[in-house]
This record gives C-alpha cells, sequence and structure tokens, in this order.
C-alpha cells in the first residue's frame, strides 16, 4: 500500500461526494491525485473537514502542518554525561 494512499482515498471519495477541496487555499476540485501527491512530497499535511450547520461535510482542507516556532530547548531525550 502507498504511503499516503488514505489520503488518495480521501480525496477521490471528496470529489466523487462534490465536496470542495483546497489544498493551502489553492481549490484542488479539478485537479488530478497526481497533482495532490506531488505536494504531499513537500512535507507533512493535514486534513481539515468543514461542516455545515446541519452537520453534512461541505469541505475538505489539506494544510501543511508543522511546529509554529523554533523550540528554545536542545531537545527532550536524556544524554549520558
Amino acid at each position: 500500500m502507498q504511503k499516503n494512499q488514505w489520503i488518495l482515498e480521501e480525496f477521490a471519495h471528496a470529489k466523487k461526494c462534490g465536496i470542495a477541496i483546497d489544498v493551502e487555499g489553492v481549490s484542488y476540485v479539478n485537479k488530478k491525485p497526481e497533482e495532490l501527491l506531488k505536494v504531499m512530497q513537500r512535507g507533512s499535511y493535514m486534513l481539515d473537514y468543514e461542516g455545515d450547520a446541519l452537520g453534512q461535510i461541505v469541505a475538505l482542507h489539506i494544510d501543511k502542518v508543522g511546529p509554529s516556532e523554533e523550540p528554545s530547548y536542545k531537545s527532550l531525550r536524556c544524554t549520558k554525561k
């Protein structure tokens, strides 16, 4: 199984259901899954589902995630002295 296969399955399902899809704010409704895979190779991404007042999913947002700032510590790992 491909590393990001589950994301491609979610992407395909959202397209099939007519759900709006964007990657970092750019619409991907008319793009192919291969284009999404190219983007996913650039880092770690998170899927976020947007619902309406009735609880129906109306949008799938895919955004890059990472540390918001550099940690002020070197490491939390125990080191031998």
